[in-house]
């Protein structure tokens, strides 16, 4: 059997759709807190509740190869993780696929969600079973989920504080697609993947493809650190999400995100979406505001 945990999630749900037309359904068991959210693919369901250890036994029980969908929080998740870990290895499971994030293991990382990741992927290391560590860049989704995007294409300017750092940005379907692929066709055991879509882009090019895309003008706008979250809420952008993707352009100039790799056409046999195709797809969501 073939398991997804947090199959009713964004990712999960994506996952589990992949998953079905690479395998027949009756090889796959979709887990989650929530089953009657899970979508209706024609899988088996179990309830999987990361802060039951006993309960994830039994959800675990015949599964061969299973995926670790990271719990949504910045911080606290690791005893969480643990648990499921414990559990795969006490129900022998044979492989371990988690979703972790880029550059995780390294140090001095300053992203605030790496230290949870870090740390989880050293217990997936020692916790048994054959692992994999998917270490996904960032989605593009999250510029159009903070709004970042739309209020950009609204003022006709994108300020950043990025320098020209660059991100090798993955759209979270092609995520799916790398990690259904990844549990469909096993291998990769022992891996630390960076996972990245085509090519490491710059504020700037995110400029030239929100224009593209829209029609309209869009300008990129180099300010300073301090500068940064005065611009963004000017905007219209809350205080703290300002700070919060002021500190993510610090992060993205000193080149924590700057990784570009294949893995992801190797592991799916289909190129990944670009940049400038993902604001295409998006053009209603972009001209909303």
């Amino acid at each position: 059997m073939l398991a997804v945990c947090g199959a009713s999630g964004n990712l999960g749900g994506r996952t589990l759709r992949h998953l079905v037309g690479r395998v027949d359904a009756s090889r796959v068991v979709a887990l989650s807190r929530t089953p009657d959210r899970i979508p209706e693919v024609g899988v088996e369901t179990r309830v999987a509740d990361f802060s039951d250890p006993d309960g994830l036994l039994r959800a675990f029980d015949g599964v061969e190869r299973l995926l670790i969908i990271s719990l949504d929080a910045i911080a606290g998740r690791v005893p969480k993780h643990a648990n499921a870990l414990d559990a795969a290895a006490k129900a022998r499971v044979g492989h371990v696929v988690y979703t972790s994030v880029a550059r995780a293991g390294e140090p001095g990382n300053p992203v605030r969600v790496v230290p949870d990741h870090r740390d989880t992927e050293r217990l997936l290391a020692s916790s048994g079973p054959a692992f994999t560590a998917l270490r996904f860049n960032v989605w593009p989704e999250m510029l159009t989920y903070l709004g970042i995007a739309q209020r950009a294409v609204a003022a006709g300017r994108l300020p950043g504080n990025a320098g020209d750092g660059r991100v090798g940005y993955i759209t979270r379907d092609d995520s799916a697609a790398v990690a259904a692929a990844v549990l469909a066709d096993g291998g990769c055991e022992g891996q630390l993947l960076e996972v990245t879509g085509p090519a490491a882009v710059r504020d700037a090019d995110i400029a030239e493809a929100l224009t593209e895309a829209t029609g309209r003008l869009v300008r990129h706008e180099p300010v300073t650190d301090e500068e940064m979250p005065v611009r963004l809420t000017a905007l219209g952008m809350p205080a703290p999400l300002a700070e919060a993707w002021t500190e993510a352009g610090i992060a993205r100039r000193e080149g924590w995100f700057d990784v570009m790799t294949h893995a992801a056409e190797r592991l799916t046999g289909r190129r990944p979406t670009s940049i400038a195709e993902f604001f295409a797809a998006e053009r209603a969501t972009l001209l909303a505001t």
